[in-house]
């Protein structure tokens, strides 16, 4: 399982039957992970999805059935960064390593990197592809002379 994303998003999930041994472990692990993430008061009700439930509402009316879902409102996102800081105090700039917990009324754009590289290391990549790209072309040309 390369990319849990297209699994946990997108679907459809494999055939159980159809996946080999490292495949169920991976699955497995990833379950976890996400079980993990899950804050306590949401696993709280999500554990007891399916269960008889008795409701009593404020005007005492009360509904008696199973519970078949709950609904979450995200409320911030919790992130691992650093960040250059300057301290008036001794006059220096810092590097601090933090995770900051941001509210989303804050975020205005949200942008998932896949993929980060020094702009060195692109430009060599692409190079080295467009030289790959014309040697092909090169050698192409002269399968076709012949």
């Amino acid at each position: 399982m390369s990319n849990p994303e297209q699994y946990l998003i997108k679907g459809p999930m494999p055939e159980l039957t159809k996946m080999k041994l490292k495949e169920l472990k991976e699955e497995c692990q990833m379950w976890r992970n996400v079980w993990g993430w899950v804050p306590p008061e949401v696993k709280y009700y999500v554990a007891r999805v399916g269960q008889d439930v008795g409701l009593t509402l404020r005007n005492y009316k009360r509904y008696l059935g199973k519970l078949i879902d709950s609904h979450w409102m995200l409320d911030s996102l919790e992130i691992g960064t650093v960040d250059k800081v300057y301290d008036s105090v001794t006059d220096k700039y810092f590097y601090e390593k933090k995770i900051c917990v941001i509210k989303t009324s804050s975020i205005l754009d949200i942008q998932w990197i896949k993929e980060r590289k020094s702009f060195e290391e692109f430009e060599a990549e692409t190079r080295l592809s467009q030289e790959k790209e014309e040697a092909l072309k090169t050698e192409q040309d002269k399968k076709e002379e012949t």
